[in-house]
């Protein structure tokens, strides 16, 4: 694969196999070969390995004294520059760029929304926005225009509301001359082929990821391809992840080789990250997506072994603090599905005093809506204001937040005011909102009351769940999620409220500990940190020596059709797809794979578990179960004999079609 340098290429990763130094020692050897650096383009999924990758190819050149190395791009940076040009030629007319989360794009769903659905700008649905909103993306991506889904049968099935929305979206686009980054990919595609531009001329192309590209970065990639060019694509179909969002295993599974003639196939089989029994349970989970071509995963002879090991029941409090003794040096990552299952991890650890970072951009717990909600009404039932809120740049934000999470009945205009008001004094908020909000309103007078109510019931108990239990029972979460109009936001902070109140009454904390944790948390030098808390998708491309998996109720993970607990706005996890299982499974597979040294994976207790190893069965169980699936499917006993047989050759033991199979590949 190093010397490959004529023709395209597909080259299969698993895991771990070093698939980014083998390309930077490609890249390498071309740039030594004589090949010029402006004639190659690289090509990554994200900014974060767009910047990793372009220091590490910047490390190798300078070693080999390389005076200059080729374009390392995102692609929508790529097709950025490309519109740019063609806006700079007009052939491309000036459009503004809009981000996707900013809030004109969201008035701008808001209003589509509306107009599809022919209802009053005062109703939101959060769920059928979402979807709009990802629908909308998708067709934008597959440059479907609205009739395209009104004429073609292949859409006939798409709601009627859907296809106006749509419509009334492309109208707005051109009416205010916007543009999003989906269009840029488009814009970028459309100029390429309408030869009106003249496409740099590449010899290699290099595109990482390639199992998470859509239809449109496909289309980009055959259209800066000339016949000199030799495109080189790497992934992993087990590690596609983002098919909600248009990625698609068949590109990766069949489509380049269709569009690119002659491809030769490179197997990168062997993890150099995780030893035998980690390979094994890997592989015995997604040989369960049956319809895959990929590849078996086997672990380097020299690696050391990675244990893999479920705790039933167990507190994660008491894991850790076990891991603290076994691993005081260790980097540990704690990985959930959603990030409103690292809420109790982030409490644990901060009662705990350990150095940890939260991977994503809301670094403070506070910073979610349901937290600050919860923070503030904590404050006024111990010290009836808000005196304890320093404030910081975001305390504006906390007020507003807290007023719309109450949901006062508030004329146009009055939530600013009753925001500023209250930033500006903080100790007095019981007279201000009597001032201000209208407490004859039905709705308003009943908040109010609660508000007042809850200071005298601070004194009943100093425990944090007791407290929460009456804000419950004064309805005071009833309205959280309604001020975002996305789906997963909206569903998330339900999902985050319900883990604080497993937490308070799971761990015996008093509301002032709970407070302090909230609004003074611990910060740690980044230098210390050891522990990481992040979500699967955002586990992508890193790897800890101790990888720590929860929320693994098979209710909520992948989610089952009839559990009464999971709240009704929670109906999008309830049911789910063959094609919905087998992205979910390859990213349980993502999630696993992370690991180095252990793999501990926190359930319920389940005797069905029990059960499946006491049979030594690794099938998906039929019925419903407390633990999810994809843990039943890990083969989890035959894979430590395997390793017993690995140790010693002469170690009898009985031998599956999976398990003669990795032996078959080690020559044992």
């Amino acid at each position: 694969m190093i010397k490959h340098t004529h023709g395209h290429a597909l080259v299969k990763a698993v895991p771990g196999s070093g698939k980014t130094t083998t390309l930077i020692m490609r890249v390498t050897n071309l740039l030594k070969q004589g090949v010029e650096p402006q004639s190659i383009l690289i090509l990554m999924y994200n900014k974060a390995a767009q910047l990793s990758f372009k220091k590490k190819l910047q490390t190798s050149a300078d070693k080999y004294n390389l005076s200059a190395i080729p374009d390392v791009r995102t692609f929508h940076s790529y097709a950025l520059e490309l519109v740019k040009e063609g806006q700079r030629l007009n052939l491309i007319t000036y459009k503004e760029l809009v981000e996707q989360g900013s809030p004109k794009y969201q008035q701008l769903l808001r209003e589509c929304y509306f107009y599809g659905n022919e209802i009053e700008s005062s109703f939101v649905e959060n769920n059928e926005i979402e979807k709009l909103e990802l629908n909308i993306s998708n067709w934008r991506l597959e440059e479907l225009t609205p009739n395209d889904l009104n004429q073609d049968p292949n859409y006939k099935d798409i709601d009627k509301k859907d296809k106006r929305a749509y419509k009334k979206y492309c109208e707005l686009l051109e009416q205010y001359k916007l543009r999003t980054f989906d269009d840029i990919l488009s814009e970028a595609v459309q100029l390429i082929r309408s030869n009106k531009f003249s496409v740099p001329v590449l010899k290699q192309v290099i595109v990482d990821e390639y199992q998470d590209v859509n239809y449109i970065q496909n289309e980009l990639v055959k259209g800066l391809t000339q016949p000199v060019t030799n495109v080189m694509v790497v992934g992993d179909v087990n590690q596609c992840i983002y098919e909600w969002r248009g990625s698609r295993p068949d590109f990766i599974e069949g489509i380049f080789e269709r569009d690119f003639k002659n491809t030769k196939i490179f197997n990168l089989s062997c993890t150099f990250r995780y030893g035998h029994q980690l390979s094994y349970v890997a592989n015995s989970v997604i040989s369960k997506n049956k319809d895959s071509n990929s590849s078996f995963c086997i672990s380097h002879p020299k690696n050391k072994s990675t244990e893999v090991s479920i705790h039933q029941g167990l507190n994660l409090l008491k894991l850790l603090e076990h891991s603290e003794k076994e691993n005081k040096f260790s980097s540990t990552a704690i990985i959930a599905r959603s990030n409103a299952d690292l809420i109790e991890p982030e409490i644990v650890l901060q009662l705990l005093n350990l150095p940890y970072r939260v991977k994503s951009s809301q670094q403070k717990l506070i910073s979610r809506p349901e937290i600050s909600l919860l923070t503030l009404l904590m404050c006024l039932a111990v010290d009836g204001d808000l005196s304890r809120i320093k404030p910081t740049a975001n305390f504006q934000w906390l007020i507003r937040n807290f007023i719309k999470q109450l949901d006062f009945r508030l004329p146009k205009g009055m939530l600013n005011e009753l925001t500023l008001a209250i930033s500006k004094n903080k100790d007095n908020i019981f007279n201000i909102i009597k001032e201000k909000v209208d407490i004859k309103q039905e709705q308003n007078r009943k908040i109010f009351k609660s508000l007042k109510e809850i200071n005298s019931s601070s004194s009943c108990s100093n425990m944090a769940s007791a407290l929460y239990k009456v804000f419950n029972e004064k309805g005071l979460f009833l309205n959280i999620s309604e001020s975002s109009i996305l789906r997963r936001e909206s569903n998330d902070q339900i999902r985050g409220i319900s883990f604080m109140q497993q937490l308070l009454n799971t761990f015996e904390i008093t509301v002032n500990d709970l407070l302090d944790i909230l609004i003074n948390p611990t910060e740690h030098d980044e230098n210390k940190i050891r522990y990481d808390l992040t979500t699967m998708h955002g586990s992508k491309g890193l790897e800890w020596d101790n990888v720590i998996l929860i929320g693994l109720e098979d209710k909520a993970y992948p989610g089952t059709n009839n559990e009464p607990t999971i709240p009704k706005e929670l109906d999008f996890i309830r049911t789910k797809s063959n094609d919905d299982l087998k992205e979910e499974r390859r990213l349980f597979y993502v999630a696993i794979t992370r690991a180095i040294q252990h793999l501990h994976l926190i359930v319920p207790t389940d005797k069905t578990l029990d059960h499946w190893n006491k049979n030594v069965w690794s099938s998906t169980p039929k019925k419903e179960t407390n633990a999810t699936r994809f843990v039943f499917e890990m083969d989890l006993v035959i894979s430590r004999s395997l390793v017993e047989k690995i140790k010693d050759p002469k170690t009898k033991i009985e031998l599956t079609p999976r398990s003669k199979r990795y032996l078959d590949a080690l020559s044992l």
